[in-house]
């Protein structure tokens, strides 16, 4: 037993000896393994079961010859006699049965590939306790780790409200039992579906051009609100995110997200703006008043990627500090900007 159980135990020790005070990184302990003060070296608690220094000089859980035993990990550790070890350990009641439970267990908490049964076929983790989800490196669990990642198995079935399931996953590729799209609840915390099939908050899950955000309705996000029909509700735009009629959405060239980024997002700035797939969708008289000083643009941006009004090259300014034209069409005075053979000096222009 002492076998099956030491690779475990040694890398949830290298794991947790990285934070203990008189830990080492291998997982021994004892009086003949020390730490760098010369002192036997000690066990950190390791959940979810007491820890201890077992006979074999490996911290770990199997305790029946240890000396002492941690039992705690809120504040300092704990070390306590023996004697108390089989009330610490004693298991607990059995928790309620809300969910059928297969057996399909194994007493050290892996799980999937990582954690296969006798018979080969992979352990699952109990519904019914507080690790309840295998994590990708195959440890039951209950924290977003152990449940919410790509190859993570929830084994609590899925109850649905609604549109929205209670693993958080949403999307075309996690339906609803009637076989529609599964979507989030917009006035929870995990908002947006994320390419990934996720429900959460953020860029990661909002702005991405497959990510779908649920705060607003489903008439808000599909038909259009603005610009004689052309603009979305949900800001996307572009020929990803097209009109009725098949043409592609607009963004509103008088309001504040004018331009339409590369990812089909409407907004405001460089990042909408100033790409070659960008389109800015105000008049050439709000550009020339917003973003230029004649024929420089105030970004710093030149070059024929990044035209004036009119089509023609932005320039930089010959009586500033940044007077040369890099190859990649940022303003500039270093030799990055003015040494190389696509570079421009508009200082030069008038000689």
């Amino acid at each position: 037993m002492k076998g099956f159980w030491a690779p475990l135990i040694l890398w949830l020790s290298f794991e947790a000896g990285a934070q203990g005070q008189r830990t080492r990184v291998d997982g021994r302990c004892g009086d003949d393994f020390l730490t760098e003060d010369g002192q036997a070296a000690e066990c950190q608690y390791i959940e979810p079961y007491p820890t201890c220094c077992m006979g074999n000089g490996h911290c770990g859980w199997i305790c029946d010859d240890a000396l002492s035993v941690v039992v705690s990990n809120s504040g300092q550790t704990q070390n306590v006699d023996p004697a108390i070890i089989a009330a610490v350990a004693a298991p607990s009641p059995a928790p309620q049965q809300n969910f059928v439970s297969t057996g399909r267990y194994r007493a050290d908490g892996r799980c999937g590939v990582f954690g296969p049964l006798p018979d080969g076929s992979e352990a699952e983790c109990d519904p019914n306790s507080e690790y309840w989800c295998c994590s990708e490196h195959g440890f039951c669990g209950g924290t977003e780790e152990h449940c919410t990642c790509d190859t993570c198995i929830n084994f609590r079935p899925v109850s649905i409200e609604g549109k929205v399931r209670s693993d958080r996953r949403c999307g075309k590729e996690f339906p609803l039992t009637d076989g529609s799209t599964s979507e989030c609840d917009a006035i929870s915390p995990n908002y947006c579906c994320s390419k990934f099939g996720f429900c959460g908050p953020g860029q990661d899950h909002c702005e991405c051009p497959e990510c779908v955000d649920y705060r607003q309705s489903p008439a808000a996000r599909d038909n259009l609100v603005s610009a004689g029909g052309k603009v979305r509700g949900d800001r996307r735009c572009g020929n990803e995110f097209p009109l009725a009629d098949g043409s592609p959405s607009e963004c509103e060239g008088e309001g504040p997200n004018h331009c339409c980024s590369k990812w089909g997002f409407c907004g405001p700035g460089a990042d909408h703006c100033s790409c070659p797939e960008c389109k800015d969708f105000r008049s050439q008289s709000q550009r020339l008043v917003e973003d230029f000083n004649g024929k420089v643009r105030n970004d710093r941006r030149c070059g024929p990627e990044y035209p004036q009004p009119d089509g023609k090259p932005s320039q930089c300014d010959p009586e500033s500090a940044n007077f040369c034209c890099s190859k990649w069409g940022f303003c500039g005075g270093d030799v990055e900007h003015c040494d190389c053979p696509t570079c421009f000096n508009y200082k030069l222009l008038g000689k």
